[in-house]
């Protein structure tokens, strides 16, 4: 309608102008007639033509409002028509939207099946290694079983040749060879049979032992045996054949050690007794292996507090703390915190706190025994409510050991084991990064985080997963599209994320500096000034991305803006304010030539920042920009 207005604005002027000319030519004519007296006809040609000019621009206007409506008549059909057409493809878009649910909806069967089945095999998986494990020790005891023949055949066929000058001693031989080498077939034969009930009762020993299991009487004159070995007095029990006068110092203690754990063993409960551990303890000192000495002191403190034993370990502790400071003031604190032993009289919880207190030292020795301690607990309570968090805290000690791949296998052993545990989320977390991180497995640890993320979406640690996906992607695997995606997805899905403006900035960055998008990510920049403008760590990064692509645009003056308002936004961040207001100095002078706007800049690190270091050279600059100036 607008068209065809200005269509008929010709036909409303040059009317006026016929009006015009028509009304001057009336008045004139009347005019002629009042001021002369002799009657005159008027001059009917000329009205005539002008009527006539008249109805042919009518005509004229109302051909060109016909075509007008008739061009608007069609564009109403083809308007009707998209209608039509949109209609079919909203129709066509809900088909497929169905279509898209119904093939969602058979993925989450498949992968409830998946699920299913992966758990079926890890239990297979289990079952596996405890038949490789069994098949492993087979094999160990057969290659026993082969050295002792080895020894035997060897033997006799050193008798053969001092006994081969009679046939009476080659045939006594030669029985004998034969005899032996029938019992060993013979027990090869049975060995496969017998291992799995001597490791059944191995097991049972170990997990089931109490303090009953072992005889009051049997268990005496043993620590009195290991009392003698441990002084020296071997000569008492017949043992100094062992050890003639000139065997190493070493052999003798290997042999104590050795004494040590096949006692401690025997009993079952790996320091069932204190005093021997107290014993094991000394052997550790002279061997110069202190560490180990002080966490036998500290178990022999948290486990049997109140035995002669205890009592004494805190002396040898304080010892060992003169002696080596820097590693025993650690343990010594252990002892000292004044929650340490108030733990109740059960040994069950005795043993609890005692791997809660030395699961934190940091120290590789500490570690390795922290673990082994672990899985002995876990021997004697094999249905511990806290078994979960124990593994847990297994796992993160061979991450401080840098075993890697056996923090995972404990891992999935605690989600295999305890699928319902709280510890679920922070070890699929931990995963990731150990997976990610660690072991250098950039696209596996990429999808745990992914695998993190949705099945936790809500959990605290989404967005770090999320994050931390979006890096990998970025630093390690160089695919800035799919980081970019991430980023930005950071952003829209946790907005309320420490990691999110974060995360938006590193969209920005790859926008602009790897995805050629300088516009987009103008738009990014401003979206994170938006939404996290008040936070310095937000808004001066956004603002000197908002400038330097102004100045890539030569839009310097935008450039002198965004550099300015990061003084104005955060004049406290002293630094970060200084550097924009000289950049934008820099814009005034090089770029657009305006010396007192570039003096005048400068005048605000001199009338807000007189702490600045370099104060003095920017009123050097002021002088020489105002000579320049004239």
């Amino acid at each position: 309608m607008r068209d065809t207005g200005h269509q008929g604005r010709p036909f409303r002027v040059l009317a006026g102008t016929v009006f015009g000319v028509m009304l001057g030519f009336s008045g004139g004519l009347a005019a002629q007639v009042a001021g002369d007296a002799a009657p005159s006809s008027p001059k009917p040609s000329l009205l005539e033509e002008v009527y006539e000019l008249r109805i042919s621009l009518l005509e004229d206007s109302l051909f060109t409002y016909k075509e007008q409506l008739e061009a608007a008549n069609f564009m109403v059909q083809q308007s009707e028509h998209r209608v039509r057409t949109y209609a079919d493809s909203i129709i066509l878009v809900q088909i497929q939207e169905k279509q898209l649910a119904d093939s969602l909806s058979r993925l989450f069967i498949l992968h409830d099946r998946l699920v299913s089945e992966n758990r079926q095999n890890q239990a297979r998986l289990s079952a596996l290694s405890d038949s490789m494990v069994q098949s492993y020790w087979r094999e160990q005891l057969l290659i026993e079983r082969n050295d002792s023949l080895m020894v035997i055949l060897d033997a006799a066929q050193q008798h053969l040749t001092t006994a081969s000058h009679t046939e009476e001693a080659y045939s006594d031989s030669i029985g004998a060879l034969r005899q032996a080498l029938a019992a060993i077939r013979e027990d090869l034969a049975v060995s496969e049979a017998n291992l799995s009930g001597v490791y059944e009762q191995m097991g049972s020993a170990l997990a089931g032992a109490d303090r009953g299991a072992v005889d009051a009487a049997a268990d005496e004159r043993y620590i009195r045996y290991l009392t003698d070995v441990k002084n020296y007095q071997v000569e008492v029990r017949g043992l100094a054949r062992l050890f003639p006068s000139g065997a190493r110092k070493d052999e003798l203690a290997d042999y104590k050690l050795s004494e040590l754990r096949e006692y401690l063993a025997w009993v079952a409960l790996q320091g069932h007794t204190p005093d021997a551990l107290s014993f094991l303890a000394q052997t550790y000192i002279r061997e110069g292996e202190e560490i180990r000495a002080t966490l036998t002191y500290l178990k022999i403190l948290f486990l049997y507090p109140d035995s002669e034993a205890g009592r004494s370990a805190q002396t040898s502790v304080e010892a060992l703390v003169e002696r080596n400071s820097d590693e025993g003031r650690l343990f010594y604190e252990v002892v000292l915190n004044p929650d340490s032993m108030n733990v109740g009289e059960e040994s069950f919880y005795r043993y609890l706190h005692y791997l809660d207190h030395i699961r934190a030292l940091r120290n590789e020795t500490a570690r390795e025994w922290f673990i082994m301690e672990t899985h002995h607990f876990l021997s004697l309570y094999p249905d511990v409510f806290q078994s979960d968090k124990l593994l847990f805290w297994v796992g993160q000690s061979y991450h401080g050991l840098k075993a890697y791949n056996r923090e995972l296998l404990t891992y999935m052993k605690i989600r295999t084991l305890y699928p319902y545990s709280s510890y679920i989320p922070d070890i699929s977390f931990a995963m990731a990064e150990v997976t990610a991180n660690d072991l250098r497995l950039h696209e596996a640890g990429a999808q745990r985080y992914a695998d993190f993320r949705q099945t936790f979406p809500n959990h605290a640690k989404a967005p770090a997963a999320l994050f931390a996906e979006a890096e990998v992607y970025e630093k390690e695997m160089k695919d800035y599209r799919q980081a970019a995606e991430l980023y930005h997805q950071l952003g829209a899905t946790y907005p309320e994320s420490q990691l999110a403006p974060i995360g938006l900035f590193r969209y920005a960055v790859l926008l602009h500096n790897r995805l050629a998008s300088p516009t987009e990510a103008l738009r990014v920049y401003e979206d994170i000034l938006d939404s996290y403008g008040h936070d310095p760590q937000a808004g001066i990064p956004a603002l000197e991305g908002m400038a330097l692509i102004s100045k890539e645009k030569r839009q310097f003056d935008a450039a002198v803006v965004y550099y300015l308002d990061i003084h104005q936004r955060f004049p406290e961040m002293d630094e970060r304010a200084v550097t924009a207001i000289l950049e934008a100095a820099d814009i005034y002078q090089s770029e657009l030539n305006n010396l007192d706007a570039a003096i005048h800049t400068l005048h605000l690190v001199l009338d807000n920042y007189p702490d600045y270091p370099g104060i003095k050279s920017v009123q050097r600059r002021v002088q020489r920009l105002q000579k320049k100036r004239g």
